[in-house]
């Protein structure tokens, strides 16, 4: 009987073991403009179950770069707060691309990071661009791709710039593609990825900036997609969390078996 119980138990401490805490940034980023300046607040909130360390915003606008400030550690349902400013001197009105990265470390100081890409109008009313895109998900573990594919809605041939926005966990092989895409016809631009410090079971969103000048407007599209990274660990067709599960349900009606019969001898005595 003590067996038993023993047996049970650890197979259900191994059960929930598979199931780890986790942290969860949820953020929201405002941007405006007045006259030559760009103003971004940053609001992020840890909806994890567990506190996140070294928590930092880092704000990119083309081939500028701010890191803002650093928190020691965001407790559950902490909220972490910046903001910041960048003089504008586009010589083209239109809406411009923005990209927010959050940074972020585990208990053990594992780093991670989430994306937040947006866009602000430059002098000129906001707009829809005249590019619509559409990126899907993509599984690997070492190296894998995922395809952007755009239609022109307008009715002249654009020449757009489109690059892929990663977590620093992911490598991405093309720093820009260049596509000229007829009027009223599609495109499509492939992204070799690489895994370069994700761990398994993570999934990371991941955004395609798209950028064409029309008419005197500069246009920018943002097409969001998923990676997850996943790494085949299976026993006879089975994952481990299926094959933990199992051996539970496995134990506990071998546990209530043995119950039942001997309240059967006690009850036959």
């Amino acid at each position: 009987m003590k067996r038993t119980v023993f047996l049970f138990l650890a197979v259900i401490l191994l059960a929930q073991a598979g199931f780890a805490s986790y942290i969860s940034l949820q953020t929201t980023v405002k941007s405006r403009v007045e006259g030559n300046t760009l103003t971004v607040l940053i609001s992020s909130v840890n909806k994890g179950d567990e506190p996140a360390h070294s928590v930092q915003a880092e704000v990119r606008l083309g081939k500028r770069t701010a890191m803002l400030s650093k928190v020691q550690e965001l407790r559950v349902n902490g909220t972490y707060q910046a903001r910041t400013t960048f003089p504008l001197a586009y010589k083209v009105p239109g809406e411009y691309p923005l990209v927010v990265v959050m940074h972020y470390a585990d208990a053990n100081l594992y780093p991670f990071s989430a994306l937040n890409c947006q866009t602000f109008a430059f002098r000129s009313e906001s707009r829809i661009s005249d590019l619509f895109g559409k990126m899907g998900s993509a599984t690997f573990w070492e190296k894998g791709r995922i395809r952007l594919s755009l239609k022109n809605m307008s009715g002249d041939a654009v020449q757009a710039s489109t690059y892929l926005v990663v977590p620093r966990e992911i490598s991405v092989a093309q720093q820009r593609v260049d596509m000229l895409i007829p009027a009223h016809a599609g495109s499509r631009a492939d992204f070799e990825l690489e895994n370069f410090s994700a761990l398994n079971g993570s999934s990371y969103q991941v955004f395609a900036v798209t950028e064409h000048e029309s008419g005197g407007i500069h246009q920018t599209a943002i097409t969001p997609g998923m990676v997850r990274l996943a790494q085949a660990r299976e026993l006879f067709g089975l994952s481990y969390p299926a094959i933990l599960m199992i051996m539970a349900a496995l134990a506990l009606i071998f546990f209530a078996a043995q119950f039942l019969g001997k309240g059967k001898k006690k009850a036959g005595a």
